[in-house]
């Protein structure tokens, strides 16, 4: 069972899609022994470690029915487009409490990453003290440039770790799994494009790191051969995919509370639609 293992992809809102299809595991008992959850898919899968079913849904979604806690206003307010300190402190501690203890005992292992930005490669955790370092290194992994501000973590600067690797199938194969689960947040039609103006405002903005500016470039080209790589996987039966439908779509900012909940529902659903299917994959010699 071991070399069995579970990919999350980001996408900020979008990763609610991972939210309905990991309470839809936690309802089946389906049970992947390793969890790698890239920038916003960490929030669902380390509620998925803890066992902390629909988790995302009251410490994501529902507080947007009363505080709109991403965008220009609390931009001007925070000094970044998501208060960081109410989804990483405030949230997870007080309203809606992560269960660490539970998460830490889990027989699960759970994998997120950053970018290092003076060297502009990844860094992968997965040994995490206290909730509060755990914390710490989520809240750096979900900090997109603009998005979020550089984050710190034992002295180095640290950003999204989506930069460098969003669907690391790399990583799971260094890793020896030998069955893979992928749970992509856009349909089968996306490709990511180069968008110019981003990388001119990232090279003015991030000027002290470089390599980081450089990594970036490369991005869009990164992710869409992982997805030519993960198509190519998926014909030949060594991965199984999970992924919206091509008539549904979100936006990564999205902020209407019955869309957002629509988009975790669909998530359930086709987990749902496909358990039977993926049992037999993770049976399969």
């Amino acid at each position: 069972m071991q070399n069995i293992g579970i990919i999350l992809e980001g996408g900020a809102m979008r990763s609610m899609f991972c939210a309905g299809v990991l309470d839809s595991f936690l309802d089946n008992d389906i049970h992947i022994p390793n969890v790698m959850a890239v920038s916003a898919g960490a929030y669902a899968g380390m509620n998925y470690v803890s066992g902390q079913r629909g988790r995302v849904v009251e410490a994501i979604i529902e507080p947007m029915e009363t505080e709109k806690y991403f965008g220009f206003s609390t931009f001007i307010k925070k000094g970044t487009f998501f208060d960081m300190d109410l989804l990483f402190d405030e949230i997870p501690k007080r309203r809606v409490p992560f269960d660490f203890e539970a998460f830490s005992s889990s027989a699960k292992r759970f994998i997120t990453s950053t970018v290092n930005c003076i060297t502009g490669e990844p860094v992968y955790f997965e040994e995490f003290s206290d909730k509060d370092g755990f914390l710490k290194i989520c809240r750096a992994a979900n900090s997109l440039p603009f998005i979020g501000k550089v984050t710190e973590i034992e002295g180095i600067p640290m950003l999204d770790g989506g930069m460098a690797d969003a669907i690391p199938i790399g990583k799971a194969l260094e890793e020896g799994w030998k069955k893979i689960i992928v749970v992509v947040t856009r349909n089968t039609k996306y490709r990511k494009k180069q968008r110019h103006f981003y990388l001119a405002m990232l090279r003015l903005l991030y000027h002290r790191y470089p390599k980081f500016v450089q990594l970036v470039a490369g991005r869009a080209a990164r992710y869409n051969h992982s997805l030519d790589v993960l198509e190519h996987m998926e014909k030949e039966g060594k991965v199984f995919v999970l992924r919206p439908s091509d008539d549904i779509y979100l936006m990564n900012n999205e902020t209407d509370v019955q869309r957002l909940k629509e988009y975790y529902r669909h998530g359930y659903e086709v987990a749902e639609e496909k358990k039977e299917e993926l049992k037999a994959f993770l049976n399969k010699n």
